[in-house]
């Protein structure tokens, strides 16, 4: 294929594809796949249970991550079905139908519900959830939209950010900057901090944008591009940023596990650390995944190793959920694993289904939420 005549939007689709084609070729071959690592036997010190769940609808290959309130859980399917459920029971409130297909997760701060098409599209509801209006971007979404203060902000997967009024749909600002020529397409979140939005960007790095108008107030590495091919130089920041005080922390693919000052992007720490999913943190430390599926432990003052726990490697890990008593990660066979904060050490492992877990584990009063590529919604909560 000729890329020169293809314009730059295109050529980035076109060799993204690419990209994704030659990574399932390499996965097709049974010989070249890295063999899951068995689950060893191990005395639990936690007692997870299942307290309900609910059939969403299939995610369709998405990784459709939902949105977990105080009051309410909303989620999506691949099919556009979206269903408002209670946390505290899993009883349905409501069930409806976007009438598209959805790639996105569901974003909402309670009052507005927010997903996004392949087609490009922004569909927001209310909190009953009543069509609110609807908006254009300029390429397919896969990441969560981000609701709140006031706004609705879109990363569609060409890094452009639209910021619509949640109220009204009314495009407020657009951000955009030039990007590498090869980027993966992996969802990668956008999260508050302050009166900014803390955007990911391809090459390894987030940029502050004011909300008021998108302007950019500061930019961070998080990794920097390495190698002498395009493949070998893919540093995006994949999975979720972890916010916390002053703290905010990414991790970047083929790169870092990096801390900066949230307040003005200045380095606090970095270590290499080839991120295969996002981050977590809690008072002590920063959780992650590397390129393995090991999960990382790192002081979240310093940067210095904490732990490492190999036992899950090459299991299709999701980002880390941080609980007072555990740090939980979903895997590709629906496991949820819960790793002793202090040591790393197994704590419990249940099965709420046998399909992926394809978001990152979601916290809710001492619990956990999942949702599953099969749509199973379950509420898991940690007894002692």
């Amino acid at each position: 294929m000729n890329f020169s005549i293809l314009t730059p939007g295109r050529r980035h689709a076109v060799l993204a594809a690419v990209l994704l084609a030659l990574l399932a070729a390499g996965c097709s071959s049974s010989s070249n796949r890295p063999k899951p690592a068995e689950l060893a036997d191990f005395k639990a010190t936690l007692s997870p249970r299942t307290a309900w769940t609910v059939a969403v609808g299939a995610a369709r290959g998405a990784p459709l991550k939902p949105a977990v309130l105080d009051n309410a859980v909303y989620a999506a399917a691949g099919d556009g079905s979206i269903v408002r459920v209670a946390p505290d029971n899993g009883q349905v409130a409501w069930r409806i139908s976007a009438g598209t297909p959805l790639t996105s997760g569901v974003g909402s701060d309670g009052f507005v519900v927010a997903v996004g098409t392949p087609r490009g599209e922004v569909l927001a509801f209310g909190a009953d959830g009543k069509p609110l209006w609807r908006a254009q971007v300029t390429s397919d979404v896969r990441s969560p939209p981000l609701v709140g203060r006031g706004l609705v902000i879109v990363r569609s997967t060409d890094h452009r950010v639209n910021a619509f009024e949640a109220d009204s749909g009314k495009r407020r600002w657009t951000f955009s900057r030039a990007t590498p020529p090869l980027t993966l397409r992996a969802p990668s979140a956008m999260a508050f901090a302050g009166d900014s939005v803390v955007v990911p960007l391809p090459g390894g790095r987030v940029v502050a944008l004011s909300l008021s108008n998108g302007a950019a107030r500061w930019e961070a590495a998080v990794a920097e591009p390495r190698g002498t091919t395009e493949v070998e130089r893919l540093t995006d920041v994949v999975g979720t940023l972890a916010v916390g005080g002053r703290d905010l922390c990414a991790a970047a693919y083929q790169g870092r596990l990096t801390c900066v000052d949230n307040g003005n992007g200045n380095l606090r720490w970095a270590r290499d650390v080839p991120a295969g999913a996002g981050v977590a943190m809690d008072e002590r430390n920063v959780y992650g995944v590397d390129g393995t599926d090991a999960v990382v432990a790192h002081a979240r003052s310093t940067g210095a190793s904490v732990w490492r726990n190999t036992g899950l490697s090459h299991r299709g890990l999701s980002s880390p959920g941080v609980l007072p008593q555990a740090v939980v990660v979903g895997d590709g066979r629906g496991y949820l694993h819960f790793l002793r904060p202090e040591s790393g050490e197994f704590a419990a492992r249940l099965r709420p289904d046998s399909s992926a877990i394809v978001a990152p584990p979601a916290l809710w009063a001492g619990s956990v939420i999942i949702l599953t590529q099969d749509g199973t919604l379950a509420r898991v909560d940690l007894d002692r």
